[in-house]
């Protein structure tokens, strides 16, 4: 196209629009979709009280405990990758070996993973038994704390079980330590 005297061409240039609607039928679709799906999320939370740091040696739980007269008996629950343990600063109790599982972790009806579990129904006795022994010997104070000691590898839903197992016995207030292996077992006064 030849162009005129002035060096503009003699098309007609049109202002190109950008098309929104398609973008805006997405949006009407995905609108009411993410406010149903919000609707059936659930979120939990664990309230959980301080505790003291495990160190390296793990002299400092037990050194910990040790403070005063209701830290020195404030009850914890050990996990370990063989058994379980409850106990205060004064001495441990053995409460369950662990046992490997089978799992169905597809749902399709073929148990095709080993996971570690223990005995809960142990863990409940004992757990509710402390309770009862601490709350009639020291009146004075209320037992609501407890401490999960874990290692590193034990399993989320282990920890959680262990929670509300304590919660049901009277220990609502949990606190949770990780520590390595070798500083649990120190902690619990025995050399592994």
């Amino acid at each position: 196209m030849a162009k005129a005297a002035s060096g503009r061409s003699r098309r007609i240039r049109h202002q190109s629009e950008l098309d929104m609607l398609p973008v805006m039928n997405l949006f009407c679709c995905i609108i009411p979709f993410l406010l149903l799906s919000a609707s059936f999320l659930e979120i939990t939370v664990i309230g959980m009280s301080g505790t003291e740091g495990v160190s390296s040696g793990g002299a400092g739980a037990t050194a910990n405990l040790m403070r005063s007269e209701e830290d020195r008996l404030q009850p914890k629950i050990i996990i370990t990758e063989e058994e379980m343990f409850i106990g205060t600063a004064a001495g441990t109790v053995h409460v369950s070996y662990s046992f490997q599982e089978q799992r169905d972790t597809n749902s399709d009806g073929v148990f095709d993973s080993q996971v570690t579990n223990f005995h809960w129904d142990s863990l409940a006795m004992k757990v509710e038994e402390a309770h009862k022994i601490l709350s009639e010997a020291y009146p004075q104070i209320t037992f609501r704390k407890i401490v999960i000691l874990t290692v590193e590898e034990t399993r989320y839903e282990s920890i959680i079980k262990a929670i509300d197992i304590a919660a049901v016995a009277g220990f609502d207030q949990p606190g949770l330590q990780v520590a390595p292996s070798a500083s649990v077992a120190s902690a619990m006064g025995s050399p592994r």
